[in-house]
């Protein structure tokens, strides 16, 4: 067979451009450090870099979920720290008072101090914020969980669910003597001051709507029941504080107080049965109130516009952060659930004894000066000044045991307290533990993940400069063999 020169051009040629060609491949490696550049490189190659591309990809975002969790946790869990603090020291700074003597003075510095504690709970923990979000109002993270100023603009119609065993044996004072030039010494006795039991328990609000007060429980039997509770002011008999006294199948509410007080009768039943429940209604709110749609199930009507917002699932509203593949973690802890509104009205009650107390020393001041002035001949208006000095002195005397019994109760509500802030702290931690382990095994993942896409992807650098020189080697050798080869034709021989 005759071999011409266009064959032998054609086929050398064709090896220059494999050459080429190969050498290019090589090259290209080299440079991208890739050992593909196109799909249809090696598709096996292409397909699992897709797969740990997007694996990749998928674990940096929930890396980088668990370190906004993290954030958001780490704010949450500082206020609870601090709340559950300020907590162990009113329990002692109660427990003092409780145990010692105090004067008018001391008295009144408790109930500031009381007031400053509980103000920093809610103001500066409860109602903290982070990054322009409120972290313990649930949805509503937009809307801070206390009123930023004093409103009357909307009325709340709330049902507060109640513990059953949060209904105190309450005692108080029935019979309050008050000064009348035209009452004698008899009248005064007659006014005598005693020292009664009731059953009462306390809302979340005082200074309450007079309006229908429902109550509803499961009795013994299984059946519910439902009482409308009488409403009773302070003011309607300030003597003989008929608030406390109701009949036996009677629920007195105190709308200025914000309490339930129940009949004997009444209390018997509930205390027998279960899910005691009040539906109230509050219009004039002060600013640092709660706001009621971050604790209760409720019904807001604005009172200008006549617009009606009904808040539900109160404390079901959980805001969760996707961590892993398939796992999602809840964030939040909900406000409702941490900060229990018992301890403002815990210090509230404490507040309104010392201010009765207050007011009951002033009397006295004022009776003893009116028997200072007196002249001594009128033994009859003396006899009465003194009999009204005696029994104001009894007043005030049971008036301190009831101060007494306010600030032991109080440490019972500051310890329940304590008791719900912590179990709130607990879960918070297990969450939290759980989110420092996730995010622990994805770095884990992604580590192994960026090996696995390196060894599928990437090439050995020396490996691909020795092929890439080797190559062009081949590549450079193939041109001078042909420049030999076709530098010869039939007229070297002619």
């Amino acid at each position: 067979m005759r071999i011409t020169n266009n064959m032998i051009r054609s086929n050398t040629m064709l090896h220059i451009q494999k050459n080429k060609e190969t050498a290019n491949d090589y090259f290209q490696q080299y440079a991208s450090q890739k050992k593909i550049q196109k799909p249809s490189d090696n598709p096996t190659i292409a397909v699992r870099a897709l797969k740990y591309r997007t694996t990749l990809v998928e674990i940096n975002q929930y890396l980088s979920n668990c370190e906004q969790a993290e954030n958001w946790m780490d704010a949450t869990e500082e206020p609870l720290k601090k709340a559950d603090e300020i907590l162990d020291t009113m329990i002692d700074y109660v427990t003092q008072a409780a145990n010692g003597t105090n004067n008018d003075k001391d008295r009144s510095t408790i109930a500031a101090q009381l007031k400053q504690y509980c103000e920093f709970i809610y103001q500066q923990n409860a109602n903290m914020d982070y990054a322009g979000r409120y972290l313990f109002t649930g949805y509503r993270t937009d809307v801070p969980l206390l009123f930023e100023k004093d409103s009357s603009n909307v009325t709340y119609t709330m049902t507060e669910e109640l513990k059953i065993n949060n209904i105190q044996r309450y005692n108080y004072v029935y019979g309050q003597p008050e000064y009348d030039d035209s009452k004698s010494a008899s009248d005064y006795a007659n006014e005598a001051s005693e020292y009664l039991e009731t059953h009462r328990i306390q809302l979340s609000y005082d200074n309450c709507d007079k309006r229908d007060v429902t109550v509803t429980y499961t009795d013994a039997s299984g059946k519910s029941q439902t009482i409308t509770a009488v409403t009773k002011s302070i003011g309607d008999n300030k003597t003989f504080n008929e608030q406390y006294h109701p009949a036996d199948d009677e629920i007195y509410f105190v709308p200025e107080t914000g309490e339930l007080v129940f009949g004997d009768g009444v209390y018997d039943s509930i205390r027998a049965g279960s899910d005691l429940k009040v539906q109230y209604s509050k219009t004039n709110f002060e600013k640092n109130d709660i706001r009621p749609e971050h604790y209760f199930e409720s019904t807001a009507v604005d009172n200008v516009t006549g617009e009606t917002k009904n808040y539900f699932n109160i404390k079901e509203q959980k805001i969760n952060y996707q961590i892993n593949f398939s796992q999602t973690l809840t964030v939040n802890t909900l406000g409702c659930n941490a900060f229990d509104t018992s301890i403002g009205r815990a210090v509230d009650d404490i507040y309104n004894v010392i201010n009765n107390l207050d007011v009951m020393d002033q009397t006295l001041a004022s009776i003893k000066k009116r028997v200072e002035d007196c002249d001594p001949n009128d033994t009859e208006t003396l006899a009465t000044l003194q009999e009204l000095y005696n029994r104001t002195e009894t007043e005030i005397s049971l008036q301190n045991t009831v101060l007494t019994n306010a600030y032991t109760h109080s440490i019972t509500v500051f310890q329940n307290a304590k008791d719900t802030l912590n179990v709130a702290l607990a879960e918070h931690g297990s969450r939290y533990n759980r989110l420092k382990m996730t995010s622990s095994k994805l770095e884990i993942l992604q580590t192994d993940t960026k090996e696995s896409k390196s060894a599928n992807e990437d090439v050995d650098l020396e490996e691909a400069y020795v092929n890439y020189t080797q190559a062009d080697l081949l590549y450079q050798a193939s041109l001078q063999a042909t420049g030999k080869i076709l530098g010869t034709s039939l007229l070297n021989f002619i």
